[in-house]
């Protein structure tokens, strides 16, 4: 049986997610909660846990903060808070679980079951203490996050976001194109991605691409629109993207005027 710490600053979710938790997730038993940083510290002294759902925005101290304040965090986290760009991103970038508010069960339910996982393989613990520590480093910069965490068997690789030069969907993968010539296959959405990175930086030009606006080579009006790419990828874009990547280079880059 997984044993769970919940810590809201609001009782009725609390109450809620309990109940949810109890009645809708199998193999998961509520020992304890807290509604603030200073009572789930004090919880965590006399007892232990096997994961945590915890609210990020809490008055006084949040979420984060009380993680920064640890010794150990030999538990999972799973975040349950209101959407916050520059946290959710961070928390993606970390490849750790969060639930957006108003909490839905099946997203509970599918959080419940990669802790599950995750408890059972035997570098979980690990690279859960890495996944925490690149977060809350994330967190405290307060900026787009400049690495991405891809956990993988035996440890995890850290991207580095800057050297991504175009995203390729595949399916339920995407293949990540890097300035070094490596390819990335990793199983995760384009829309994923296109939630995650910095809307500055990367473009969507198409269905299938997301482009780093720092390695366009050229751009070209030939069948409907490509983009050339300095690792030698071409990409079409879409009449549907073309006015939004227009926009952005010439936000970014310096131009004639005509």
């Amino acid at each position: 049986m997984m044993k769970a710490l919940l810590v809201d600053d609001e009782v009725n979710n609390l109450e809620s997610l309990h109940f949810m938790l109890q009645h809708d997730c199998e193999g998961v038993e509520v020992i304890g909660k807290a509604v603030n940083a200073v009572q789930a510290r004090d919880w965590l002294a006399r007892h232990t846990a096997d994961v945590i759902f915890l609210d990020i925005n809490m008055p006084g101290e949040n979420g984060f903060q009380f993680l920064s304040s640890l010794v150990t965090q030999n538990f999972k986290v799973v975040f349950v808070t209101a959407y916050n760009e520059y946290a959710i991103q961070a928390i993606k970038a970390s490849a750790l679980d969060y639930i957006v508010k108003p909490v839905n069960i099946d997203e509970l339910q599918t959080a419940v079951e990669k802790v599950k996982r995750s408890l059972s393989s035997p570098v979980a613990a690990e690279q859960n203490r890495q996944l925490l520590e690149h977060l809350l480093q994330s967190v405290n910069k307060k900026t787009p996050p400049k690495k991405i965490a891809l956990p993988q068997l035996g440890g995890i690789s850290f991207i580095e976001v800057d050297d991504m030069v175009s995203l390729q969907a595949d399916s339920n993968y995407t293949i990540i194109h890097m300035n070094n010539m490596q390819k990335l296959v990793i199983s995760k959405t384009l829309k994923d991605f296109e939630e995650l990175l910095d809307q500055t930086q990367f473009a969507r030009i198409h269905k299938s691409y997301i482009v780093n606006l720092r390695y366009i080579k050229e751009y070209s009006t030939t069948d409907g629109g490509v983009v050339k790419m300095t690792d030698g990828n071409q990409w079409s874009i879409s009449r549907r993207q073309l006015d939004t990547f227009l926009e952005k280079m010439k936000t970014g880059s310096l131009m004639f005027g005509k």
